[in-house]
């Protein structure tokens, strides 16, 4: 049986990766930020090597409050790049397979169709390039690694220190009877986190030969103004939205205008279902959890 590391286990992607091993065939070993905090990175060596032997190492931890990395960039780069290059030392020295997760922010937006695994990346922003700089580090340090580029992710567990995820936002601000104002100018794919744990799983259990880099994103793209209104379509919720440009909507970190994956690739391996649908069984999951009244 394999025995298989989960970093970030209580997070929002980590949470889903926990729910689709829990009938696997395999023995997760779930560690959270109390049992190590990859920002002290003398640490993560031997804290590995105290759980002793494992095939797969899963990385879901990350600093992701975009604008938050503007300020905090020494962090940014300790968690996003040096972190992971830590991790592929140590799996290199021991053979395991590293699962990471990178982010559509590394591309700039410039281009008006899906970025393939082969397209140079030219990030906008500190939190882009810590993570391009954690695929860098990466590739140099292990053959054996699969990074998973994502997108706009939600989870019935919510993004840690985000308050929630988008979906839950938007829905917050509705019930509030507050002015909905979202931007209609960025476009990506929103990415439910069981169905990237879904492709984990897979790369885990059926094709672990497969390293490389993946783009691993919900099917279809919209800008967050129309991932709104589907939102309250889908719940029923009357709101008053409108849309605003990246302009008017002040923020510290410069965002790509069009970041869609193409996960042609990836489709060989768990094809990814469309966003909207992906939508569907999110509100279901949440129902089921008593989340939604």
């Amino acid at each position: 049986m394999k025995r298989v590391v989960l970093l970030g286990a209580n997070g929002q992607l980590g949470t889903d990766i926990r729910r689709v091993f829990a009938s696997a065939p395999v023995q997760l070993i779930p560690l959270q930020r109390k049992d190590l905090d990859v920002e002290r990175l003398d640490q993560i060596a031997p804290v590995l090597r105290s759980v002793g032997p494992f095939d797969v190492l899963i990385n879901c931890t990350a600093y992701h409050k975009t604008d938050e990395c503007e300020d905090h960039a020494e962090k940014a780069f300790a968690v996003n790049a040096l972190a992971p290059r830590e991790m592929a030392k140590f799996c290199s020295e021991t053979g395991a397979v590293l699962i990471h997760f990178s982010t559509d922010y590394v591309f700039d937006g410039a281009q008006k169709r899906p970025y393939t695994e082969q397209d140079p990346v030219s990030p906008l922003n500190v939190y882009g390039v810590s993570k391009a700089a954690g695929e860098h580090f990466i590739a140099a340090h292990h053959d054996k690694a699969i990074v998973l580029r994502v997108s706009s992710l939600f989870g019935t567990a919510g993004a840690s220190g985000k308050g929630g995820n988008f979906v839950e936002t938007m829905l917050r601000l509705a019930a509030s009877g507050q002015p909905v104002r979202v931007v209609d100018d960025q476009i990506m794919s929103p990415t439910y986190t069981m169905d990237i744990a879904e492709a984990v799983r897979r790369f885990v259990l059926e094709h672990p030969g497969l390293y490389g880099i993946y783009h691993c994103s919900g099917e279809g793209a919209c800008s967050w103004y129309a991932f709104a209104a589907e939102i309250f379509r889908q719940r029923g919720v009357k709101a008053d939205l409108r849309p605003v440009s990246a302009s008017e909507y002040p923020a510290k970190a410069r965002r790509p205008a069009y970041s869609v994956l193409d996960h042609s690739k990836l489709r060989a391996v768990c094809p990814m279902p469309h966003w909207t649908d992906a939508l569907r069984r999110y509100f279901l999951q949440k129902e089921q959890e008593g989340g939604i009244r």
